[in-house]
């Protein structure tokens, strides 16, 4: 019976013979070793995690200007443009010394959410601001003329020492030219005379001040000696109190509803934000003449009233406000200490 031919092995590779393969190279290593480079690969993946959170954080700061701070409806304001203006703002103020960087940027934000209100739905009202109006309205800013020979000089200069784009300073520009021209309509749209009352008042610190107050008053002490010896309020304080004739839509709706419903000469207290008032009204009539100064509030009144109006019409997304680090972009760039 013929023997079965032996399979012959296969030979090994030179390069096998002289190295040894791969799996007896690492099958020969220690656990020391794979811990090293287990060490290592961490090592290097920690350092790229690192280097390339860096490298995020310089794209993010170098774009930061650029990024949006307030957008009312469809337009837009970055935050470079934002601080520019709040510098402005701040500098009309007196300087940073002399306001705290939460009222400055809140200040701020309001203005630029009114002049987009007044861009945008002016036109509602049937105004608009021509180039002509916008150049005048540059001008006054400028201190001259809008026919003055250097004006396009003045006015590139105003540009470089503002940091403004010339569109984005003749928009605000147009918004003051729009807002005075709402504020005429409004004003011209003031009624002779109005439902008026003549109230004076006492503003203390809390409720229990105003009810003692309120009871020395019931109890026969002088409305107008107190006035002048409890009450914080300036404006009233050295006239006893007496606040003159008020015609309806001076005051916030509540306060009016209080005073024109109350009965003449009773004694209330109405809370405030700042205190309490003590109010006493001293006569009421149902149509009494609008004094020009009047007329002024009014009309401001009801352009408040207006752009408050127009806009729940339009959705507003204030980043700044809840951004800490556009937050701290813009009081580094204004100089506010942090």
């Amino acid at each position: 019976m013929p023997r079965k031919r032996r399979r012959g092995r296969i030979p090994t590779p030179a390069w096998e013979r002289q190295h040894g393969t791969i799996g007896r190279t690492l099958l020969g290593r220690t656990p020391q070793f794979y811990a090293t480079v287990g060490i290592i690969l961490l090592v290097v993946a920690a350092l790229g995690v690192v280097a390339y959170a860096v490298a995020s954080d310089r794209i993010a700061e170098a774009n930061r200007p650029n990024e949006t701070a307030l957008k009312v409806g469809d337009k837009e304001y970055t935050l470079e443009y934002y601080t520019d203006r709040l510098k402005d703002l701040v500098q009309q103020l007196g300087g940073v010394q002399q306001v705290q960087a939460q009222t400055a940027i809140a200040g701020m934000t309001q203005q630029l959410l009114q002049e987009a209100i007044v861009l945008r739905f002016a036109a509602d009202e049937g105004q608009s601001a021509t180039d002509d109006d916008v150049n005048g309205e540059i001008a006054t800013r400028l201190g001259i003329t809008k026919d003055d020979a250097n004006f396009q000089t003045r006015f590139q200069e105003e540009l470089a020492r503002s940091g403004l784009k010339e569109d984005k300073y003749r928009d605000m520009a147009s918004a003051a030219v729009l807002r005075k021209k709402l504020l005429d309509k409004f004003t011209s749209e003031v009624p002779a005379s109005a439902e008026s009352v003549h109230y004076r008042q006492i503003l203390v610190g809390s409720q229990t001040e105003a009810d003692a107050v309120r009871t020395q008053i019931e109890g026969g002490a002088d409305f107008a000696a107190l006035a002048q010896e409890k009450s914080t309020d300036t404006a009233t304080k050295s006239k006893g109190g007496d606040t003159g004739w008020v015609p309806r839509g001076v005051l916030a709706k509540a306060v009016e509803d209080q005073l024109f419903g109350q009965e003449v000469n009773k004694i209330t207290t109405y809370p405030v934000q700042s205190g309490v008032y003590v109010y006493q009204v001293l006569e009421k009539a149902a149509d009494r003449a609008v004094e020009d100064t009047q007329k002024s509030t009014l009309a401001q009144r009801k352009l408040q009233d207006w752009m408050t109006e127009k806009q729940k019409s339009v959705t507003v997304e204030d980043t700044l406000s809840s951004d800490t680090d556009q937050l701290s972009y813009v009081r580094d760039h204004v100089g506010f200490v942090q």
